[in-house]
């Protein structure tokens, strides 16, 4: 199967789908974008340079641990 029948079965399944489970896809993509954000957010701060070395944050929460 194609890329494109693929995608169109989907289509095809999301269109017959009820209320709860266009919901509950809605929320898994909204997941997915979220998590986009935030990888990207967390990359752009290793690029930068703005993170800590474990062992200096390890040594600040040491008693907790």
């Amino acid at each position: 199967m194609s890329i494109q029948e693929r995608k169109f079965s989907v289509i095809e399944r999301i269109m017959h789908l009820g209320e709860s489970d266009l919901q509950r896809i809605e929320s898994v993509l909204r997941e997915d974008a979220e998590l986009d954000a935030a990888l990207d957010k967390s990359i752009n701060q290793v690029a930068t340079g703005k993170v800590k070395p474990h062992e200096e944050v390890r040594k600040k929460y040491e008693k907790w641990l």
